[in-house]
């Protein structure tokens, strides 16, 4: 379970504490923590240091993230469902078509999601 730390100092201290945080979270692959810290820095200090472009960043990996986590459940229940349908009663090869399911979703999803975007990708930190 995640320490509670409390925030000391002043306003822009307190930012960059919570500027650390967000940078731990988007390494860590917690991005939509990483897209939480970063607002409320927005909403406390708009312009602070980076965060309109990390935040920007944040928002864009937790909805690629998102789509790839909903890609795989989807493909997932497409061959579970095709199997059913097929007249399938095997578990296992319900487990291999769900696992198969998960992969093909994510692939295709990987390939298609700057497309499903419909906007180009966050320009890279220099």
């Amino acid at each position: 379970m995640a320490q509670v730390q409390r925030l000391e100092g002043t306003v822009e201290e307190q930012a960059a504490q919570i500027y650390d945080l967000a940078a731990e979270a988007m390494a860590e692959g917690r991005f939509i923590g990483a897209y939480h810290y970063y607002q409320e820095i927005e909403r406390a200090l708009p312009g602070f240091r980076d965060v309109p472009e990390l935040l920007a960043k944040a928002n864009y990996a937790r909805k690629e993230q998102r789509s790839l986590l909903m890609g795989s459940i989807t493909g997932a229940m497409a061959l579970i469902v095709l199997a059913r349908l097929l007249g399938n009663d095997n578990e296992l090869i319900f487990l291999a078509a769900a696992v198969l399911g998960l992969l093909l979703g994510y692939g295709l999803t990987l390939l298609l999601y700057p497309r499903l975007a419909r906007r180009p990708k966050p320009p890279a930190r220099t």
